[in-house]
């Protein structure tokens, strides 16, 4: 009966999470295109009518390649390619939630773990548009629960292993920025799998090799096809670190660097203890690049000068300083803590219409052409007896009434439920991720002064598969928020790759403080009989 019990619970649960990014989608049915997403859009339909040779998109083609495959199975529709986001989202909370049940926490806070990972605004946002964050996140869950399986569940360790590498050479096809995630997967496998040190290199050798091979296929196949290189993104990554913290006063290329001085100290000197009012003023290194510049140089001249200055910035220990002290802490501290604007606010959804009419897509129906509402008359078609008892009208108002509980674009608090106000995600209020980031830094504390605690005997030993599996959490939130952060700063949109992990260390907690008052109860229990 108890197992019938939370079968229901989570179908209940799976349905309320389904029923929320329905809601998102219905909501705003023709606004999936955000700044970067004509990017993989143009890659897949080049893929599609056969001119891939031609691409020169400066994006890893692992989403593109995804959506192609989507093509081919269901039709070449961006409304597809958003539905497998919300559902790839949705599989990246179970993905959670069930490492969160492998490290022996009870079915409630893995039911916990899900509803903060699959439920959040910002997640929801993001993935209405096409982006490389869901797949991202899906894959990097995807890679911890087989790795927590063999490690928490004794799955087979080689095989194990072996899905481990291809998922993560899959990751790095998607993000190249997901390296960070890949090797905190990788040594947590290594350092956790209970076997000998042989067996352990052996696993992280099998795991890492197969990453390897996947990642760096698609340039195999570019170099047999004669595919040109189409550069990438990493000169602009690396003008965000020299503008902020190179030493414009000394190292190399200085006649260069005497052009961009007053530039890059004038911008110093406005930035505050809060950062600077919004995305387009953070983005002014790329204003210090172009000053680098001298007449004749090309493309390839101006990616060396800004490579050396950067090789320069991260190897000097007092620019390096700067960096971590000035940018990265700060940054972090703003992204995990919504705590100034540009971290906090997420774009409104009707931002995206300029998007939307600037990079149209005939050959995936985009625009939909589709309003509010549509989407459910046009699509939903149910089969009786389900039309009487869910009519598309009946459906719609439901979903209306979802969206109104904290989804729906709103400059103010909004009221959840028993008198509870809630952040819309487009206020300035910090929202959720507030809560979740202080109860993963506390985890991170609790696991820390554990060991010192536990010989005191001050605490009673936990599990060790909640030590193990909240490590993961913990390890996973903070690098995924921090590769973006330390190359580039902390844009709202770079806090959807730290959210379900963070929901996840957070149900952690939970399970931590729950062993603990059981224990102290049974042993007043005890002491008093």
């Amino acid at each position: 009966m108890n197992s019938v019990a939370w079968f229901w619970v989570w179908a209940g649960a799976i349905g309320l999470a389904l029923m929320v990014h329905l809601a998102f989608l219905a909501a705003w049915p023709d606004h999936f295109i955000h700044e970067d997403s004509a990017a993989y859009i143009i890659q897949t339909e080049s893929i599609l009518r056969g001119q891939y040779v031609d691409d020169v998109m400066k994006r890893p083609y692992g989403l593109a390649v995804f959506l192609a495959l989507l093509s081919k199975l269901f039709g070449p529709h961006i409304l597809v390619f958003v539905i497998a986001q919300h559902l790839m989202s949705v599989g990246t909370a179970l993905f959670v939630a069930a490492i969160v049940r492998f490290a022996g926490a009870p079915r409630f806070f893995a039911l916990v773990a899900f509803c903060l990972a699959a439920l959040h605004g910002r997640i929801v946002h993001y993935d209405n548009t096409i982006g490389a964050e869901t797949i991202s996140n899906f894959l990097v869950s995807l890679a911890a629960f087989i790795a927590a399986g063999a490690t928490l569940r004794k799955w087979p360790a080689l095989p194990a292993a072996a899905a481990v590498g291809l998922t993560l050479g899959a990751l790095l096809v998607c993000r190249s920025a997901a390296i960070g995630q890949a090797a905190v997967i990788l040594l947590w496998l290594a350092v956790v799998l209970d076997a000998g040190l042989l067996r352990r290199l052996g696993v992280l050798a099998l795991a890492g090799l197969l990453a390897s091979v996947v990642s760096v296929t698609p340039a195999a196949i570019n170099a047999v096809i004669g595919k040109r290189a189409a550069g990438n993104e990493i000169l602009a990554v690396m003008a965000f670190v020299v503008g902020y913290s190179g030493d414009f006063e000394h190292g190399v290329h200085l006649d260069r660097k005497a052009q961009a001085r007053p530039f890059v100290e004038q911008m110093r000197a406005a930035d505050t203890s809060q950062g600077w009012p919004d995305v387009e003023v953070y983005q002014w290194p790329f204003g210090a690049i172009h000053r680098l510049a001298k007449p004749g140089d090309g493309d390839a001249d101006i990616e060396r000068v800004v490579r050396d200055i950067f090789i320069e910035t991260l190897t000097t220990p007092s620019t390096l300083y700067r960096h971590l002290t000035r940018h990265f802490l700060r940054e972090m501290y703003f992204l995990l803590f919504d705590a100034n604007s540009v971290a906090r606010r997420t774009p409104n959804p009707q931002g995206y219409e300029y998007f939307m009419n600037r990079d149209r897509f005939p050959f995936f129906g985009s625009p939909t052409g589709l309003k509010p509402g549509q989407l459910i008359s046009e699509y939903y078609k149910p089969w009786w007896p389900l039309s009487r008892l869910l009519s598309a009208d009946q459906l719609q108002l439901t979903l209306n009434r979802v969206f109104a509980r904290g989804y729906a674009p709103n400059s103010e608090l909004v009221p959840l439920c028993c008198g509870l106000l809630v952040s819309t995600e487009y206020d300035d209020v910090p929202g959720a991720i507030w809560w979740l980031s202080s109860a993963t830094l506390f985890l991170a504390l609790v696991l820390l002064i554990g060991v010192p605690a536990r010989h005191a005997g001050w605490i009673r030993r936990p599990s060790g598969g909640l030590v193990a599996g909240g490590a993961l959490m913990i390890m996973l939130a903070l690098v995924s928020a921090a590769v973006p952060t330390f190359l580039i700063y902390g844009l709202n949109r770079y806090a959807y790759y730290a959210i379900p992990f963070l929901a996840g260390a957070s149900a952690m907690l939970g399970s931590l403080l729950f062993d603990w008052l059981r224990a102290k109860t049974g042993r007043a229990g005890g002491g008093q009989a």
